[in-house]
């Protein structure tokens, strides 16, 4: 397993929240993601490869509980009450007496695949570059 730059104790500290179902999977997943976009700064590491400096171990651990704050509150509202036609996961048709109903599939959102705002703005705040120059 990668590195991993926060805990669920941290996430709820930062948060003020309960740690949402699975939160060391989304911690691990926010981690990578942290890791790829910090890729071209430059920092002094421990032996395992985290941030030896606390400000930047603790710009890293934020930023990991800011992406997953962002990613529990969209995977709450999209919940499948089904009072919510907007966050229900299931489509359905119906026609006379035929009714016809699935559970439709998860979308990928720019969220899934690149830091928040929030996130970015944490880690950039410290001279952290979240892009690769050449």
């Amino acid at each position: 397993m990668g590195r991993v730059f926060a805990t669920v104790a941290e996430y709820e500290a930062f948060t003020g929240e309960a740690a949402p179902a699975g939160a060391e999977r989304l911690l691990a997943r926010a981690s990578r993601l942290v890791s790829a976009a910090t890729r071209a700064a430059l920092y002094d590491t421990d032996p395992a490869g985290f941030p030896s400096d606390t400000d930047v171990r603790d710009a890293f651990r934020d930023a990991v509980c800011a992406q997953v704050q962002v990613w529990a509150k969209r995977d709450a509202a999209g919940s499948g009450n089904a009072s919510d036609p907007v966050a229900s996961p299931w489509t359905s048709i119906s026609a006379g007496g035929l009714s016809f109903s699935r559970q439709s599939a998860p979308v990928a959102t720019a969220d899934d695949t690149e830091l928040t705002a929030e996130a970015a703005e944490i880690l950039a705040e410290l001279g952290l570059e979240t892009a690769v120059w050449t």
